[in-house]
């Protein structure tokens, strides 16, 4: 038996007619009718005696209405039920991040965040800060953070934080003295090398940017994927490397990090769609700088 046409039954008993019931259902009246003809033609059975005046269910119509009316009622019951099971499906956050965004916190961050929703789906993929937009553009991420800047008008930016950036040197460098910050004029004279290497703008541009405007041009340039394998070419002396503090927790025995005498810092952003409403990401704004309140690092002498 068709539902939605025993809908529109228990609709012309209640209303006393078709009229009032094809104004409560807003549609006309014709395929109202319809609808109630092939009802009866289902059933083998006329339900409503069309020539009486009010119109009448008739014995089998009657019957029909007793028995429709609770699995009607209950039917609509489950559709309630059921809207409100989707309203408050688990929540969801898609996370991207590139290698160097903040390594040593980021473990931690994640953490809170199922400490606070329990119940939630977090998942972490690696994207550096432009095709972070692309995918968040495209719907495959909810938030991405990095530390370019990437001007559109669809993603919504919050810095998270200015994180300071420290050198990191081979263990010999004469620049590697202990205790000691090193200036920003004595690494531009060194080979940097400089991550990512795979899309622009990236980080790399940003500490070019950083020496340019001070006037400093190093004499050479290495540039490679990511953190880890510059941080292995400056242990194997062919280079420096500008990161942020975060990443002085990497440890090896020929490299170390020094602070740098000038402020200089590296913006943490997080990014998202514009109006997104998703309910995980306040939560993991308000984790992320909990998280990042604390020192980023062990730190660099």
């Amino acid at each position: 038996m068709d539902l939605k046409r025993l809908k529109y039954f228990v609709a012309v008993a209640e209303a006393g007619g078709f009229t009032r019931a094809a104004q409560r259902l807003h549609i006309s009246q014709p395929p109202l009718s319809r609808r109630i003809q092939e009802l009866e033609a289902e059933i083998g059975a006329q339900l409503i005696d069309r020539t009486a005046r009010p119109q009448r269910l008739t014995q089998a119509g009657r019957l029909l209405f007793e028995q429709a009316r609770p699995i009607i009622s209950r039917m609509e019951q489950l559709e309630a039920s059921m809207r409100r099971q989707v309203a408050n499906v688990r929540p969801r956050l898609r996370m991207a991040a590139p290698p160097s965004a903040f390594p040593h916190r980021l473990p931690e961050a994640i953490r809170r965040f199922r400490q606070a929703a329990p119940d939630a789906e977090i998942s972490l993929i690696e994207l550096n800060s432009l095709e972070q937009v692309e995918a968040l553009k495209a719907g495959l991420i909810d938030v991405g953070v990095g530390r370019v800047r990437i001007e559109d008008p669809a993603i919504r930016r919050t810095v998270l934080a200015n994180e300071p950036l420290v050198a990191a040197l081979p263990s010999d460098h004469t620049l590697a003295q202990p205790g000691g910050a090193v200036g920003l004029e004595a690494l531009g004279r060194e080979t940097l090398v400089l991550f990512p290497n795979d899309s622009r703008p990236s980080f790399g541009d940003f500490l070019l940017s950083l020496l340019h405007d001070r006037g400093l041009n190093p004499p050479a340039v290495i540039e490679v994927r990511d953190l880890h394998t510059a941080l292995m070419l400056v242990a194997a002396g062919e280079g420096v490397c500008l990161t942020p503090q975060a990443a002085s927790y990497v440890s090896h025995p020929l490299l170390v990090f020094r602070g740098i005498r000038e402020p200089v810092s590296a913006p943490l952003i997080l990014c998202s769609r514009e109006g997104d409403a998703n309910p995980a990401l306040a939560l993991i704004r308000e984790v992320l700088g909990a998280v990042l309140k604390q020192d980023p690092a062990p730190g660099a002498s």
